[in-house]
């Protein structure tokens, strides 16, 4: 089962249990049993249900297909592309994808300058007009492509300006970005972007989390405050012919080594396995290499090699484009997909199916202590 099929599932789930806990409160609405105090634990409840939020965190530095495998696991419906993912950098600030029923479609981004002031970035999701928006229209991948390109935007600024704005650091000067030749620092237009669409993942709940990069990770510490652990998963991708490399390890030990709802919520993934389909090797041999790939990444990052996948996300999307099932299933991308329905899905399900029925338990208890006192009385 495919992640979108398991997550139509969950929602379907969702939905199921929202409506038992209509059909209660009816029953105890007949039975003039809906005292103000139940009537707001039920509504609780209810809300609970229906509005969980479901947040997928994809983490890796510049270049190792992070788009590509968003757009191969949640867009290939749309025939093409949506996130940007050419060679070089592409995403260049980070990017929520979610499904808000009150705004119109539409990409609202924050600009870059918002950081020399103190206001944090909730202060500024507060402040809608100082964000640039556009319009997005969901029937149209073309155009929907070409709006989404704009968090690929950059800026020219001097050393001076780029080191306020968190882009340049004189302690660390090996990490810093290679001035042009007119002595300007390239950095991102863009703070952060969100995406509202009515995606049917999005609108059962899905919180789509793209962050781009180690400077950008390190510049935006929001991110590594309240949005990265907040995530239910957190999905880190590395180049499979490349393996860990320092500003791979340095991510994951900075930002990503305890977030999320402990080790079972990461997963680790290879990507651009096609890079090792060599001609001159057997089919036999590249698996070798891939499977030492893997080994060798969950010793580094110490998590469990189950935990570590290798897909291809372009084959995978370009399988899945064609309907080419051989191509689809050399890509691996559905291992990926089953490792993400069967952990997240089945663990967010445990837990509120747990919250429900505690609260439900309690319901039970307190209706039958109405019962009993009316009984008495």
């Amino acid at each position: 089962m495919s992640f979108i099929q398991a997550f139509d599932q969950h929602g379907a789930w969702r939905k199921q249990f929202a409506l038992r806990l209509k059909l209660l409160s009816e029953w105890l609405t007949d039975h003039e049993l809906m005292e103000p105090g139940i009537r707001e634990r039920l509504d609780q409840l209810h809300s609970q249900v229906k509005n969980d939020k479901i947040t997928v965190a994809f983490v890796a530095e510049f270049s190792r297909g992070k788009s590509e495998l968003i757009n191969a696991v949640f867009f290939a419906g749309y025939g093409r592309r949506i996130m940007p993912a050419s060679a070089g950098r592409t995403t260049m600030c980070p990017t929520e994808l979610a499904y808000d029923a009150d705004l119109p479609p539409c990409l609202r981004l924050l600009p870059i300058e918002t950081r020399l002031q103190p206001q944090s970035l909730l202060d500024w999701r507060n402040a809608p007009h100082k964000w640039e928006r556009v319009d997005l229209d969901v029937n149209d991948p073309k155009q929907l492509a070409k709006a989404i390109h704009k968090v690929a935007e950059v800026r020219r600024v001097s050393m001076e300006e780029a080191r306020a704005l968190g882009f340049w650091h004189d302690e660390v000067p090996e990490d810093n970005p290679l001035p042009g030749a007119d002595g300007l620092i390239e950095v991102p237009r863009w703070r952060h972007a969100l995406i509202n669409m009515a995606h049917p993942l999005l609108k059962q709940g899905l919180v789509i989390l793209d962050t781009p990069g180690l400077n950008a990770i390190g510049a935006e510490p929001e991110l590594t405050v309240s949005l990265l652990p907040q995530a239910h998963a957190v999905v880190f991708i590395l180049a499979a012919d490349a393996g860990v490399t320092k500003s791979d390890l340095s991510i994951w030990r900075q930002h990503l080594s305890a977030v999320g709802d402990g080790q079972a919520s990461r997963l680790v993934v290879l990507n651009k396995i096609d890079t090792m389909w060599d001609a001159l090797s057997s089919p036999e041999q590249v698996q070798l290499q891939i499977a030492a790939q893997r080994a060798d990444s969950a010793e580094i990052l110490g998590v469990p090699l189950p935990q570590v996948l290798a897909v291809s996300a372009q084959k995978g999307l370009l399988a899945k484009v064609n309907r080419d099932d051989d191509l689809l299933k050399a890509s691996q991308l559905l291992d990926l997909e089953r490792a993400l329905s069967d952990g997240l899905l089945g663990q967010r399900r445990r837990i509120l199916g747990a919250a429900v029925a505690a609260g439900v338990d309690s319901l039970r208890a307190e209706t039958g202590r109405m019962v009993h006192a009316r009984a008495r009385d």
